[in-house]
């Protein structure tokens, strides 16, 4: 197959064929495009000597001789006749050149062409140098599209098998198997992430397809994970599981400053309350580390913590009470005389949670001061445990946390 222009005369310039000259000067052509690859595009000034007078010299001249071809019969290479330019585009794939380096140099080639035929145009060809120009913008147009399409295959190629390695990884390590791929390098230890991903406002929105709107958050949130190099995760719309490497050197791990920063860009691309649960664990570790992760999250949401980052530290209350046993029961058991009674509940939550002041309790629940002091009292008078009391606090605020655990269904 052949694209066909609409000027089938013998193209001149000077009065000699366009396609003779390009055949002439060939070599010196060649030449002066790798001179202005090198000048004009920075990543080829990068490459290796070998593989500019080597490989990209080939296909250089395999494209000027094209060029010549196409000037001589008017009309544009399709099929088999493209096959070089589609095998180095895979090669440049597979060597991470960028696809704009590898069409600006094709573009750049194409210039140094009509520059040169052009320096002798003479007067009474105007048409001539009209049909070249149309010409070369058939010619690049149809490179870019093949080009194009060959890269791409490519990438795509590279990056689902690098992805499948990834995952193959990833449950290695979840599971506590041997890493088998050849040639992966483990880092010393991983930043072992639990995420809670919560709903957008769109996902109950009338008319939205609440699916569409949850994949567009998974997508937007895994996209920012992926920019940490050499990550890993297994994601749902509702959270999941992510290990980043920490750096090789320094130690530490990754930073709290570093996951609240994460944490919020998280937040901020998806439109949702991102919440991380953090540990750090060696390749061995990992399993332990996940399951610590996900007890962490359950921890968040039995206590209705608010989205942020957390590690055991931060919890290490409520962990321990979450544990069952005999002395949490007894501590659980202490709140439930008062257990059906909501407004008590509420009022001692609330008490707590603003630091025992009963003002701004009363303010937060819209109801009294001596409301709240009632209340209280009556938290007292049947449970045996007052809020007011310093002494008691501990155990008041053991015993809450062990309530809820105990009712959470995790």
């Amino acid at each position: 197959m052949i694209v066909v222009t609409d000027h089938k005369q013998e193209l001149r310039s000077g009065g000699v064929p366009v396609h003779e000259i390009l055949r002439t000067d060939l070599s010196p052509l060649v030449d002066d495009v790798l001179r202005r690859l090198v000048t004009d595009i920075p990543l080829y000034a990068q490459l290796p000597e070998e593989e500019l007078q080597g490989d990209i010299r080939r296909i250089t001249e395999r494209t000027l001789r094209a060029f010549s071809e196409t000037f001589r019969t008017g009309v544009v290479p399709t099929g088999e006749a493209l096959d070089p330019l589609r095998e180095s585009a895979t090669r440049r794939a597979e060597e991470g050149v960028p696809l704009e380096a590898l069409l600006a140099a094709y573009h750049l080639g194409g210039k140094v062409c009509a520059d040169h035929v052009a320096a002798t145009f003479r007067p009474d060809e105007l048409q001539d140098a009209i049909a070249l120009n149309r010409l070369i913008l058939d010619f690049l147009q149809r490179v870019t599209a093949v080009v194009s399409a060959s890269y791409f295959e490519e990438r795509q190629s590279i990056a689902g098998e690098d992805q499948a390695t990834r995952q193959s990884v990833f449950a290695a390590l979840v599971d506590g198997r041997p890493i088998d791929e050849a040639g992966v390098r483990l880092p010393t230890e991983y930043v072992v992430l639990g995420l809670a991903i919560g709903p957008h406002p769109d996902e109950s929105r009338p008319g939205v397809d609440p699916e569409i709107v949850a994949r567009r958050k998974l997508r937007r949130i895994r996209v920012e994970l992926d920019r940490v190099p050499n990550s890993m995760s297994a994601l749902v719309t509702d959270g999941g599981i992510a290990l980043l490497p920490t750096p090789a050197r320094g130690g530490g791990g990754v930073g709290r400053i570093a996951l609240d920063w994460l944490r919020a860009r998280l937040s901020q691309v998806a439109g949702v309350e991102v919440t991380l649960a953090s540990t750090t664990a060696e390749p061995k570790e990992v399993p332990a580390g996940v399951a610590l992760v996900r007890e962490l999250l359950d921890v968040v949401r039995t206590h209705r913590r608010p989205a942020a980052v957390y590690e055991l530290d931060d919890l290490l209350l409520e962990y321990q009470l979450s544990r069952p046993g005999p002395a949490r029961e007894r501590l659980a058991g202490m709140l439930e005389p008062v257990a059906d009674r909501d407004d008590l509940m509420a009022t001692l939550r609330c008490y707590l949670g603003n630091a025992r002041n009963r003002r701004q309790t009363a303010a937060d629940l819209h109801v009294h001061a001596n409301t709240v002091d009632y209340r209280l009292r009556q938290v007292g008078r049947l449970t045996g445990l007052d809020p007011v009391r310093d002494d008691q606090l501990p155990r008041i605020v053991a015993a809450l946390v062990a309530f809820d655990a105990r009712r959470s269904p995790s």
